[in-house]
């Protein structure tokens, strides 16, 4: 258990620095293209990271037990989404220009929504039975608040000319996807609040919840043009799979020593 807090502080440090970077508004060529590089490289970084974390945590576990599938389907995600940036990074730097919406690119994000998806709802069925009225209840005030203001900041802007094109079917599309994997995401860390796994979970459930309301935003700049090395959004990114990658690896650390 040593090296988790060493590891957990050169994981935030790292973090903190890649969105400070990100937060920077350069004046020079020479220092918009530097932080074109550090952006990008941390997208794919922290991803790859969090895939490495969550495939050891799945290594914990006997094959054939849910708990493996859960972490190697977060793992596995994790991997598509740094998949994802990595084309999005190359198509930028050798065309010139980002990739048209959507691309590729948005394929593999589509990937990492059906796989964290599918990993979630199988730790929910392994917490279900836990799942008392006031976590209920507590699960359907998630639900609620996030398809209001998922609504109101990412979908009604798209859906308010009619679903005409691709891209506009697309932008719906990931902001659904995040809005179905945040309430999903946050039963675990409400059943298993106030032990050890419950603080794994409470990382687990920030990282979706950012890289969910991220990956919403992102697609929603992009549809519109608005999106640029500097967008908020990638704070958002590299926060969540930050988050995935301590909490990960603070989950393989608890199996070792159980």
């Amino acid at each position: 258990m040593r090296t988790f807090p060493v590891f957990a502080a050169v994981v935030v440090l790292l973090a903190t620095l890649a969105a400070a970077a990100v937060l920077q508004r350069p004046v020079r060529a020479a220092d918009a293209q530097r932080q074109h590089v550090v952006v990008s490289a941390a997208l794919v970084a922290f991803p790859l990271l969090a895939a490495a974390a969550a495939l050891g945590a799945a290594r914990s576990y006997r094959p054939g037990d849910r708990e493996r599938t859960v972490w190697s389907g977060l793992g596995l995600a994790a991997a598509l989404w740094a998949a994802g940036r990595a084309l999005f990074w190359y198509a930028q730097t050798s065309l010139g220009h980002p990739m048209p919406f959507p691309s590729p690119a948005d394929l593999l994000t589509a990937g990492f929504f059906l796989l964290a998806l599918v990993a979630v709802y199988q730790e929910y069925r392994t917490v279900r039975d836990l799942v008392g009225p006031t976590h209920r209840v507590a699960l359907v005030a998630v639900a609620l608040v996030t398809l209001l203001a998922g609504y109101v900041l990412f979908l009604e802007p798209v859906v308010a000319g009619g679903l005409r094109t691709t891209a506009q079917s697309v932008s719906v599309a990931f902001s659904l996807g995040g809005l179905v994997l945040i309430p999903l995401a946050t039963a675990p860390a409400l059943v298993f609040f106030g032990g050890l796994a419950g603080y794994v979970w409470l990382l687990i459930s920030a990282s979706l919840v950012c890289i969910a309301v991220a990956v919403m935003w992102f697609s929603n700049a992009v549809f519109f043009d608005v999106w640029f090395v500097g967008h908020r959004s990638n704070v958002l990114q590299i926060a969540g799979f930050a988050l995935l990658a301590v909490g990960a690896l603070w989950h393989r650390q608890l199996m070792r020593e159980a």
